[in-house]
Parts: structure tokens; C-alpha cells; sequence
């Protein structure tokens, strides 16, 4: 291979920067988290989510009804299949037929639409995810819950268990390429690190952080490849204290 063969198979900075803005986004449902994002989630990335366990589970089920619209309409088109791994079993088909019903779909079809796995214990999970992700075809987003809500403990075999769970995203990042989206809670010892250490911040292309404080929900960008550090709150509206009759107030009325 001669000098000039070797750098054409290398791509200039500026080509790849070009590239990336052109490929299309899709909405995560949470207005916040796709400002964080600059429009949303991007196929090509693999993506951690960490922190409070309803917001984080509320932005797979809006992406897995989202990811169903129209190619024209911000989806990857109708009919696309979504598998759905749930470690927190937190899936409500509810809120999922609502929401579709919001976007103008048929719940029935987005249901019909997600291939739903449950798992209740650590081993479990780890058989889904090594073995019975990468038997899926025709799947172009993979939605994983809970991914170490079961660790148990933190031993030298539950890590070694972790890096093959890994090793199973890549089998089917390699075979279909889907948008993969995956959450976890902190640390228990930790105000900013995801429960599963390094291995897994280090899977993930872009890290999320997402709090829930009594006044605000706060969205950290703690990695992406070409997106800096950044921090957005999105305040509650806050509901009104019932009025108390003054003559059955107690003291705690007046505080």
C-alpha cells in the first residue's frame, strides 16, 4: 500500500464533524434532556443514563414510542421493532398506549412493536443480555433498564459478569447497529459515578446524570464525544398550599 492509499482510508476531521450534523436525531420525549443533547439521541452512540429511577425509566418509554414515528415525522420509521430490557420492572403499557396516543400513533402497534425481557435476578440478566440480545433481528433500538439494579455486590466475578453483558451489546451493535440506550442508578458511595464503575462509564459514549431535587430535576452531560460539559435544571411548578382554617390551625400552619 503506498503513502497516498494509506490516508485515504482516514477521514479528515472536518468530514466526520460534517457527517454527524447531518445524521438525524431522535427525541427523547423529555424537552430537557434533548436540549442537553442538541436535538436528542444520535444512532451512532451508545448512551448511559444514571441517577433518579422514574425519569430515567420515563425517557426509555417516550424513545421507544418516539422511535416508531414516521422517518419524516423524527422516528426511524413505522413498523421498526424495540427491545426493551427491563431490570427495574418499571414497563407500563399505560402510560406507553397514552403517550402513543399523544403522537398519533396506534398503542396497539407501538405495543406490538416492543419485545419486552424481563429479568428479577443479576444472573438473569446477564443471560439476556450475553445470549438472547444478539438472537433478535430487525431491531433498531435497544432500551435497557436497571442494567446493575441487581448487582450483587462487588465482587471479581459480578464485574467479570458485567464485561460479558458487555460484550453482548457489542454482538448486536455490530450485527444491526440500533440505537442503544441504557440506565442505571449512582453509585451508592458516590454523588456523580453510575452503579458499575468504570466498565460501564467507559461502554457508553455519552453519560447522563439526571437528579431529582425537591424544586428541580437536574441533567449533567458528563461525557460526549464532541459536545462540552453541561448542566440544565428543569424547575417544578409548585402546587399551592391548601389553605388551613385558621381556627383549627395547628403551629405547623404558621411554618
Amino acid at each position: 500500500m503506498t503513502f497516498e492509499e494509506s490516508l485515504r482510508s482516514y477521514d479528515d476531521g472536518f468530514k466526520v464533524f460534517k457527517r454527524n450534523n447531518h445524521l438525524p436525531f431522535i427525541s427523547s420525549g423529555d424537552h430537557t434532556l434533548d436540549k442537553l443533547l442538541s436535538g436528542g439521541f444520535h444512532r451512532d452512540l451508545v448512551y448511559l443514563l444514571y441517577g433518579d429511577k422514574k425519569l430515567t425509566t420515563n425517557i426509555l418509554l417516550t424513545t421507544a414510542v418516539i422511535a416508531q414515528k414516521a422517518f419524516n415525522n423524527g422516528g426511524f420509521g413505522e413498523s421498526i421493532r424495540v427491545a426493551f430490557i427491563d431490570g427495574n420492572n418499571r414497563f407500563n403499557p399505560y402510560n406507553v398506549s397514552k403517550f402513543a396516543v399523544s403522537q398519533n400513533l396506534s398503542p396497539r402497534k407501538v405495543l406490538e412493536n416492543i419485545l419486552i425481557s424481563r429479568a428479577f435476578t443479576w444472573d438473569q440478566m446477564v443471560e439476556i443480555l450475553e445470549n438472547r440480545l444478539c438472537m433478535l433481528e430487525d431491531v433498531k433500538v435497544v432500551l435497557i433498564s436497571g442494567i446493575t439494579t441487581m448487582f450483587e455486590g462487588y465482587e471479581k466475578q459480578t464485574f467479570e459478569d458485567l464485561l460479558r453483558t458487555i460484550d453482548g451489546i457489542k454482538q448486536i451493535l455490530c450485527k444491526t447497529r440500533p440505537l442503544i440506550i441504557i440506565t442505571t442508578s449512582l453509585h451508592e458511595h458516590s454523588l456523580f459515578r453510575p452503579k458499575g464503575g468504570k466498565i460501564l462509564s467507559h461502554f457508553g459514549n455519552v453519560l447522563v446524570m439526571i437528579n431529582d431535587d425537591e424544586r428541580f430535576d437536574e441533567y449533567v452531560l458528563v461525557q460526549h464525544p464532541y459536545l462540552p460539559e453541561n448542566r440544565l435544571r428543569k424547575w417544578k411548578t409548585r402546587t399551592p398550599k391548601k389553605k388551613v382554617p385558621l381556627k383549627n390551625a395547628t403551629i405547623d400552619y404558621w411554618f
